[in-house]
């Protein structure tokens, strides 16, 4: 089955933001797409939709099972869901690299955050139960609205989403491979991340929802 995945980043002084990012399943050729996300001030954002590449994902849902790319140094067995992905996710930005022709340093580490993870399980979940692929959520909402309800006063919020990958090491490879979603990964004033999967249906296009949000408390 194919595997689609988009980005979106948003900052802002405060609250909530909307964003235009949005894509659907697709099953042709793996492709990439700028996009822009609304807010006040905005910040580039992506989307993209590829039928064998990663998606990018925002927070990992309790009921979630999956196999998270793990250190070598210690059995994956031993370290918990939230230990790997932040894990990768701080060997990734811990290494300068190149989005799209962008050089970014090497950024700091990321924190699991309760809250973070809560707004990416309220959107994989969305986008699961209505066989959906976009940023917007239910009633309209954006990645900004979603981490605001949690309770969480942001300065700047961003929202990588995946669809159809197994595991956490092949979405985030996707994620790096595209420029906007490899921008939000890099970004160094992100402090906060929550990643969550959610497990599709035989009704549901993908078998997979990933959905990872980064945020910086104001």
């Amino acid at each position: 089955m194919g595997a689609a995945w988009i980005a979106a980043t948003l900052a802002a002084c405060g609250g909530g933001g909307g964003d235009g990012a949005s894509g659907s399943p697709s099953t042709g050729a793996p492709a990439a797409a700028p996009a822009t996300a609304a807010s006040a001030p905005a910040a580039p954002a992506a989307a993209s939709t590829t039928p064998a590449t990663s998606t990018p994902a925002t927070s990992t849902p309790a009921t979630s099972t999956t196999t998270p790319t793990g250190s070598a140094a210690t059995p994956t067995s031993e370290k918990t869901f939230p230990d790997r992905v932040v894990e990768a996710l701080n060997a990734a930005r811990a290494v300068p690299r190149s989005c799209g022709g962008t050089a970014f340093p090497a950024a700091g580490p990321l924190r699991w955050q309760a809250q973070t993870e809560q707004a990416a399980l309220a959107q994989a979940q969305y986008l699961q139960q209505n066989n959906l692929f976009t940023h917007t959520g239910a009633n309209g909402s954006s990645v900004g609205d979603r981490l605001t309800a949690t309770g969480y006063t942001w300065q700047s919020v961003g929202e990588n989403l995946a669809a159809g990958y197994t595991d956490f090491a092949a979405v985030l490879q996707g994620w790096i491979d595209s420029p906007g979603h490899c921008v939000n990964v890099m970004n160094g004033n992100y402090v906060d991340v929550g990643v969550v999967l959610v497990q599709g249906t035989s009704s549901n296009t993908y078998r997979t929802y990933w959905a990872m949000v980064l945020g910086r408390p104001r």
